[in-house]
């Protein structure tokens, strides 16, 4: 800078003024002159983020803020980032309907009867994350299941999938903890101690805990966990036989439960040290083929859906994606 550049006045500058009282009316909070002057770029921008995101939150519905701070997590936008490549390819027409999601553009002017079950099909297509009717569920489970097994497999965990006889009869006439398979995952060997790992997807919108997800992320993700781990009583069957049991449970956005979000990144610290491979780009890639399984299932199911409401009369913005999805399927 010219050395005799008057520095001390450019606070006064009416350039510098007007570009402040623009700041200010966008920011949280009124700063001065010399305040905004003595901050890095990345400082201000930061500070107007925070404050489009609280107005965003605060003019928001309750299903809308619940939404809004699960697609805020870093697993639910890691779609956007994922280069096409294996297990990261999304078809066009479920990447542009997860877009749509991501903005909050509805898929239809109205809700209707979802084709598939007795549910409504809101106009956002949320239902079709949670619907249990398609197999679309069973499908997506699949998926995370075996992009995990598969990472903990690289990782050198030794993963059985799906592993039988883990709980012992209680007493000898009792077949029923037998039959029962808590683990979607076994490793051997998590942190010294064998563990069942159990996936799930919830939605943030489900009734019962939208208020609390839209208050505290990943609150529908926690509240699911702890369920899993409650039913049946399995986490203290589990612990009786030198097992802990891990639900590992992901929103419909992507967006992972805290436990699980930890065994991830030691999945990932296990893989980096084995294939002497960045830690932080093999995190990356692993939240994206994970994201890319959850949201293309949840884009499948609602153009899918979509497509079926359109052939009984009922068009919809999304109807003419569904049907180029669905023959090219």
């Amino acid at each position: 800078m010219d050395c005799r550049f008057p520095a001390w006045q450019v606070g006064a500058f009416p350039e510098v003024q007007q570009a402040l009282e623009a700041l200010n009316s966008q920011g949280a909070a009124a700063i001065t002159a010399d305040t905004a002057l003595a901050l890095r770029q990345k400082a201000l921008t930061a500070s107007l983020d925070t404050a489009n995101w609280e107005r965003q939150l605060a003019s928001a519905t309750l299903t809308e803020r619940a939404l809004l701070r699960s697609e805020a997590e870093p697993g639910a936008r890691a779609f956007l980032a994922a280069v096409p490549g294996s297990g990261r390819c999304m078809e066009p027409a479920a990447f542009v309907a997860e877009l749509r999601q991501r903005l909050h553009m509805p898929d239809a002017p109205a809700d209707v009867w979802c084709p598939r079950c007795d549910g409504i099909l809101d106009t956002h297509s949320h239902h079709a994350g949670l619907c249990a009717a398609g197999g679309e569920r069973t499908l997506r489970h699949n998926a995370l299941r075996d992009i995990l097994a598969s990472w903990a497999g690289r990782a050198g965990m030794q993963p059985e999938k799906e592993k039988p006889g883990l709980l012992l009869p209680q007493r000898p006439d009792d077949s029923s903890n037998s039959r029962r398979r808590p683990a979607d995952i076994f490793l051997p060997s998590y942190l010294g101690t064998p563990a069942a790992l159990d996936l799930a997807v919830t939605g943030p919108q489900r009734q019962g805990v939208v208020g609390e997800a839209a208050q505290k992320s990943l609150a529908a993700a926690t509240a699911y966990a702890d369920l899993k781990k409650a039913h049946l009583d399995t986490a203290q069957l589990c612990q009786a036989q030198g097992v802990r049991f891990l639900p590992l449970v992901a929103e419909t956005t992507g967006a992972w439960e805290p436990e699980a979000g930890k065994l991830i990144a030691q999945v990932v610290c296990a893989t980096a040290v084995r294939e002497g491979a960045n830690l932080a780009a093999l995190h990356a890639e692993l939240l994206q083929e994970l994201c890319v399984a959850a949201r293309s299932a949840r884009a499948r199911a609602a153009l899918r859906r979509r497509a079926e409401v359109a052939e009984e009369g009922a068009p919809s913005a999304a109807s003419a994606a569904a049907t180029l999805l669905v023959a090219g399927s």
